[in-house]
C-alpha cells in the first residue's frame, strides 16, 4: 500500500492498517537502528563545528589574527566525527547480520507453522529467493539505509540550527527551506520507482521458481525431451529480470543524477550567495562567510549517501512487502491481522512441535531425553467431517464416519482423486476439517489442539525425503537424544538391520541428498525406521510401496506387520501386498468412506 493511498485515507483509518501489518524488525534491529541515527545525527553536527572552526580560522588568518584556538577545535570536532561514523558503520553491519538472521528463521517458522495445507499456492523457488537473496536486501536496507536517510532530514536542519547560532540566523532559514524539500524529493523518487523495484523482485522471484523447477525436474526434463523449451523459457525468464534490474538502476542513477546535480548545485550556490551578500552588508565577517560555504558541502553527504544507497533502498522495500505478505497468512486459529508475531519471532506457542513430516522427522526435535507423547489412546474417531482444501472450494471428502481401535490396523483404498490423500491430511492434523468432528488419540482436532494432533501421528510418503548426512543422522532428526540401540531396534523393525549392519561402516555409512547411495527400498524403510523411533502411537503410511520392487514391498510389509498391535496404523495403497495384512480395508469413492466386505 503507497504513501499516496495512505494520504488519502482519513486518519482513523490508519492505525488499523498500520496494526495488520506484520512487524517484521527485531527489538535489537530497533535499537541498533536509533544508536545509527543518534550517531550519524551527532556526526553531522561534529562536522558542522568542524567546518565553522576551519572557516573562522581562515577569517582569523586574513584579519591576521591567531587560527590556533579554531584550528585546535577543528581537530577536535573533526575527530569525533570520525569516530561517530566509524561507530555508525560498525553498529549497521553487525546488526544487518543479525536482523537477516532474525528475519530468515520469522519466515521460516511461519512457513512451518502454516504447514502444507496453507501454503500450496508457494512456489518452492520464489520462497528460496525471499529467504536467501530477498532477506539479505531487507536486512541491509532496514539496518544500512533507513537510519540514514532518516537522519538526512534531521542532520542538515540540526546543522544549521547550529550554523545559525554561531554564524548567521538569517543565511540558515534560507538555507532550511532548500534543505526541507530534499526529503520530499526522495519520498516522491522511492514512489515513482516503486513500480520498477516491484516488477524487479517479481522477475527475480520468477526466475528463481523456474530455475529451480528445472533442476528438480532435470530427469524428467530429459526423459521427456523438453529440456531445450525449458532452456528458452529460462532464457527468455533471464532477460525478464535483466530488464527490470536494468530499469531499476536507470531509476536509481536518475536519483542520483537529481540529488547530487540539482540540490548540490543549488545548495552550494544559495550558500555562496548568501554569504557574499552577508558579507557586503557588514552583518557578518569573513570568518562566518566561510564557515557558511563549508558547512553548505556538509549539508549535502545525507543526500550523497541516500543516493548510493537508492538501489538497497528500493529492493529492500520490495521484498519487505513480499515477506509482510508471508508473514500476514493466518496461522490455524489466528485472524491475518499479523500480530501473531513478536518482536523476536512467532509467540511461543507457535513453536511446539508439528506433525512428522512424509520422512517421520519433527519440525522441532525433542529434548534428549524427552518421552513420547502421553496419549491415553490411539484410536481414530471420525465424525460426519466435511473437508475441503479452499475455504470456498468444494468439498473432497463429506459424511465421512470412521473408526479405527487401539492397536487395528486399517487398509484405505480407491482410485486417484478420490480423497485418500485428504484423509490422511485430517489423521495427521495438517488439514482441519469444514464440518464435523476428527479425534486422534482421544484429542479432538482443532486450530488450538492442531499441534496434539500432529505430535500423536508420524507419516511415512511414498516421496521420501533423505537427507545428506548419515544413516545415524536421518534417524536422529526423528529422536535427537535416541541411543544407538535404540536406533538399531527401529531398523529391525523395517527390517532393514541386516543390510545396515553389512555396510561397512554402519550407521555412519553416507547417504545423499534425496537418499543417493541407498536403493528405493532401502530409503523407505530408512524412513519407515525413522517414524518408528519417533514413537508416535499413530502410523499414517501413504502408498509406501508404490515406488519400490517386489522384494523391498514384501519386507516393508512384513515390518509393518511386525508393528501391528503395538500402535494404530492406516495404510493408503493402490497395492493388493501392501493391503494383505490389514484387519480391515475401507474404501474411498467419490468423497465418501464405506466399509469393505471382508
Amino acid at each position: 500500500m503507497s504513501s499516496l493511498r495512505w494520504a488519502s485515507r482519513p486518519l482513523r483509518s490508519l492505525a488499523p492498517a498500520l496494526a495488520r501489518r506484520p512487524r517484521v524488525a527485531s527489538a535489537r534491529g530497533r535499537r541498533a537502528n536509533a544508536a545509527a541515527f543518534t550517531l550519524t545525527l551527532l556526526g553531522a553536527l561534529a562536522t558542522c563545528w568542524a567546518l565553522i572552526s576551519t572557516g573562522r580560522a581562515l577569517g582569523a588568518l586574513v584579519a591576521q589574527g591567531s587560527p590556533t584556538p579554531f584550528l585546535l577545535q577543528a581537530l577536535a570536532a573533526a575527530g569525533a566525527a570520525g569516530a561517530c561514523q566509524a561507530a555508525c558503520q560498525m553498529i549497521a553491519r553487525s546488526s544487518a547480520s543479525a536482523e537477516e538472521a532474525h528475519l530468515r528463521r520469522l519466515g521460516l517458522t511461519h512457513l512451518l507453522a502454516l504447514g502444507p495445507a496453507r501454503a500450496t499456492d508457494l512456489r518452492t523457488g520464489a520462497t528460496v529467493s525471499l529467504l536467501a537473496d530477498g532477506v539479505e536486501r531487507i536486512a541491509l536496507y532496514r539496518q544500512t539505509f533507513l537510519a540514514p536517510t532518516a537522519a538526512a532530514a534531521a542532520a542538515p536542519l540540526a546543522g544549521l540550527a547550529l550554523l545559525a547560532l554561531a554564524a548567521d540566523h538569517v543565511t540558515a532559514a534560507v538555507l532550511a527551506g532548500a534543505v526541507i524539500a530534499v526529503p520530499a524529493v526522495i519520498a516522491v523518487a522511492h514512489m515513482a520507482m516503486r513500480s520498477p523495484s516491484s516488477e524487479s523482485r517479481r522477475a527475480r522471484s520468477r526466475l528463481a521458481a523456474e530455475y529451480l523447477d528445472a533442476i528438480q525436474g532435470l530427469t524428467t526434463l530429459t526423459l521427456a525431451r523438453a529440456a531445450r523449451l525449458t532452456r528458452e523459457r529460462l532464457s527468455e525468464a533471464g532477460q525478464d529480470n535483466r530488464r527490470a534490474v536494468m530499469s531499476l538502476l536507470a531509476g536509481n542513477q536518475l536519483v542520483i543524477l537529481i540529488t547530487d546535480g540539482l540540490f548540490s548545485l543549488l545548495v552550494i550556490t544559495m550558500a555562496a550567495g548568501l554569504a557574499l551578500h552577508r558579507l557586503g552588508t557588514g552583518a557578518i565577517g569573513p570568518g562566518d562567510a566561510l564557515a557558511i560555504v563549508l558547512v553548505s558541502y556538509a549539508l549535502l553527504e545525507p543526500l550523497h549517501h541516500v543516493g548510493a544507497f537508492f538501489y538497497v533502498g528500493m529492493g529492500g522495500m520490495a521484498n519487505q512487502r513480499a515477506l509482510r505478505r508471508l508473514l500476514s497468512r493466518p496461522l490455524a486459529g489466528t485472524a491475518p491481522t499479523g500480530q501473531e508475531m513478536t518482536e523476536s519471532g512467532p509467540a511461543p506457542e507457535e513453536d511446539s512441535a508439528e506433525s512428522m513430516s512424509e520422512s517421520g522427522m519433527p519440525d522441532e526435535p525433542d529434548a534428549p531425553d524427552a518421552a513420547p507423547p502421553t496419549c491415553p489412546r490411539a484410536e481414530v474417531l471420525l465424525e460426519s467431517v466435511e473437508a475441503t482444501w479452499e475455504p470456498e472450494g468444494p468439498a473432497v471428502v463429506q459424511e465421512v464416519d470412521l473408526r479405527v481401535e487401539h492397536g487395528e490396523h486399517v487398509a484405505v483404498i480407491g482410485p486417484s482423486g478420490s480423497g485418500k490423500s485428504t484423509l490422511v491430511a485430517l489423521l495427521s492434523g495438517d488439514l482441519l476439517p469444514a464440518s464435523g468432528a476428527v479425534r486422534v488419540a482421544g484429542t479432538e482436532l482443532t486450530a488450538a489442539t492442531q499441534d496434539t494432533v500432529r505430535a500423536a501421528s508420524a507419516l511415512v510418503s511414498q516421496s521420501t525425503w533423505l537427507f545428506t548426512g548419515t544413516i545415524a543422522d536421518n534417524l536422529l532428526l526423528a529422536r535427537p537424544g535416541a541411543t544407538h540401540d535404540q536406533m538399531w531396534q527401529a531398523l529391525e523393525s523395517a527390517n532393514l538391520d541386516r543390510e545396515v549392519a553389512l555396510m561397512p561402516q554402519g550407521l555412519d555409512t553416507p547417504v545423499g541428498e534425496a537418499g543417493m547411495g541407498l536403493s528405493g527400498g532401502q530409503a523407505q524403510r530408512l524412513s519407515l525406521a525413522r517414524a518408528v523411533l519417533a514413537d508416535r502411537p499413530l502410523l499414517l503410511l501413504d502408498e509406501p510401496t508404490s515406488q519400490v520392487d517386489l522384494a523391498s514391498e514384501a519386507a516393508i510389509v512384513e515390518a509393518v506387520e511386525r508393528l501391528s498391535g503395538t500402535r494404530t496404523i492406516v495404510t493408503v495403497s493402490h497395492r493388493a501386498g501392501a493391503l494383505s495384512r490389514a484387519d480391515r480395508t475401507v474404501r474411498v469413492s467419490q468423497g465418501r468412506v464405506t466399509e469393505e466386505a471382508s
